[in-house]
């Protein structure tokens, strides 16, 4: 999708508001180094919205965007909200390689189009590269494409072309990637493609030193579009310990396996969500007050209303 930001204002996004505020939870509880010491390497787009949560919660102050349009540079520079950004003009497949991972860095690769070969080729290039304690957050569309029961594999075959047999299961149809799951088979191929790297980059290590990776997120969301992102941390497996002190499993939306944690956002009127909100948080065994409005949108406003925009709303 060219020039995706003159199309949606990331910023608004209700989902995504609330997955880089989860994102940024989690950053809170790295152990490996002090967070300020970090370099975030993303894509900022006009709007740097993860680049200004991330300095402003987080204090990293060595930031790297990639931007592939080029054409936009003044407008970019314009947007820019902290003089300290870097910009590196081209696309994560030409510009990755250039960027030094010999420090801890956090990479959220948040592409707007599908999982693609050259995406696999960035994980395997950040995965190759980053140093121990890093890391890697990887987002996709995944919309499944439509079925056709006379063409069964029509769009496993465009997959398995586009990826690669090894990354796509051999008896895979097109039924399979309804609903969420498309979101499935990539996340899986991603999981796949680091797995590889870190193999290879292993060969040669001493035991101490092989690098270990454990998936920390699985978000599935749909602001318009159906996303997901994987999410892991990669360090020496002399360093697991300090991995379990981060405590990751103890954020509620925090997954390491192929379930998913839905970022569901309700739809709910500016009194139903003042009602909810000063039930907030819920005591062990209190039950929601969820009056007239449907309780499993009650329920969900619970899971995620810590991580959701102000809402701000005039009923006329």
């Amino acid at each position: 999708m060219a020039k995706s930001y003159r199309k949606i204002d990331y910023r608004i996004r209700p989902a995504k508001y609330a997955e880089r505020n989860m994102l940024c939870a989690a950053f809170q509880k790295i152990r490996f180094g002090s967070i300020e010491s970090y370099q975030y390497i993303g894509m900022g787009s006009v709007y740097f919205s993860d680049f200004i949560l991330f300095h402003r919660a987080l204090g990293i102050s060595r930031m790297i965007s990639i931007e592939k349009e080029e054409g936009d540079q003044q407008r970019f520079l314009d947007n820019l909200p902290f003089s300290f950004i870097e910009m590196n003009w081209g696309t994560t497949t030409t510009q990755l390689p250039n960027i030094d991972l010999s420090l801890r860095s956090i990479a959220w690769l948040d592409y707007d189009g599908r999982l693609s070969r050259s995406v696999l080729d960035d994980v395997r290039s950040f995965v190759s590269r980053a140093c121990s304690g890093s890391i890697l957050i990887v987002s996709v569309q995944c919309n499944p494409e439509g079925f056709s029961p006379t063409e069964p594999t029509k769009n496993v075959q465009a997959i398995r072309d586009e990826l690669g047999d090894p990354y796509v299961e051999i008896n895979l149809t097109d039924a399979d990637l309804l609903g969420w799951g498309t979101a499935k088979v990539f996340r899986k191929a991603i999981i796949n493609q680091i797995e590889e790297a870190l193999a290879l980059r292993n060969s040669m290590r001493p035991d101490p030193q092989k690098m270990l990776f454990r998936q920390i997120f699985n978000f599935h969301y749909e602001d318009g579009a159906k996303m997901m992102t994987v999410g892991v941390a990669l360090f020496d497996r002399g360093q697991q310990n300090i991995f379990d002190q981060c405590g990751f499993a103890e954020l509620d939306f925090t997954r390491n396996d192929e379930a998913a944690f839905r970022i569901d956002v309700p739809k709910l009127t500016s009194r139903e969500l003042k009602k909810l909100e000063s039930q907030m948080p819920l005591k062990a065994g209190t039950a929601i007050d969820y009056g007239s409005m449907p309780e499993s949108d009650a329920h969900q406003f619970a899971k995620v209303y810590r991580y959701l925009p102000n809402f701000v709303a005039t009923d006329f």
